[in-house]
């Protein structure tokens, strides 16, 4: 895709940087003619804020476009409670750091508790025996906690992170933006009518209602 003319917040032209970065990271291979204005720079910004590694939203664009097996964060799902951004679909591309490792270690905790220490406590009630923890049982249970539930959630393709936004359109998907959970739903649907809406008319279509009603974030 190409813009007649796009620059940064301090006026510097980036049409050519953009087109570059577009190609380097295999976005305009993926989705030609389907990726917002909005979505590129967002990438390309918070790229060179070192917020984001756009090769991890790669990953999951080519896993929607079928240009890669599946991904392990949990498939795509449709807005249906967030009232500004009803009929757009969304997928989770996973975070480097320790902030996204840590809600994903919470979400194992809560989705699988710890299964080696379950076990052993089994083990010592079946017994009869009064039994301690140990040292080395005690790394197992860290070992569990942190590199078994992450294993698990990988398996079932369950990790969360955070969105990529999307419409799907005529058989097709057109990735509007990134966003985080916390960035609130009508400034993400704001971004959206501003930019996305110009370049992709359809999505006057699907966003109706339009705008208005203030709702907070609804899906996980």
């Amino acid at each position: 895709m190409t813009w007649r003319k796009v620059t940064d917040s301090d006026g510097n032209d980036v049409t050519e940087e953009l087109e570059v970065f577009a190609d380097i990271y295999g976005l305009e291979r993926a989705a030609s003619g389907r990726y917002s204005l909005l979505l590129l720079y967002g990438l390309y910004y918070l790229s060179n804020a070192g917020r984001l590694n756009p090769a991890k939203v790669m990953e999951e664009i080519k896993a929607l476009e079928g240009l890669r097996q599946s991904s392990c964060t949990k498939p795509a799902s449709i807005f249906r409670r967030n009232q500004p951004l009803r009929g757009l679909w969304h997928k989770h591309y996973l975070e480097g750091g320790m902030s996204s490792m840590a809600i994903n270690l919470q979400k194992g905790m809560r989705k699988y508790g710890i299964p080696c220490a379950k076990r052993m406590v089994e083990e010592a009630r079946e017994s009869g025996e009064e039994r301690y923890f140990s040292e080395k049982d005690v790394l197992s249970i860290a070992r569990d906690v942190v590199e078994g539930n992450w294993k698990r959630l990988m398996k079932e393709s369950a990790l969360t992170g955070q969105w990529i936004i999307f419409a799907r359109h005529g058989g097709n998907n057109y990735y509007l933006c990134v966003a985080n959970h916390t960035t609130g739903d009508q400034k993400i649907r704001d971004q959206i009518d501003a930019i996305c809406v110009q370049e992709f008319p359809f999505l006057k279509r699907i966003l109706s209602p339009p705008a208005g009603a203030k709702h907070d974030l609804g899906n996980e």
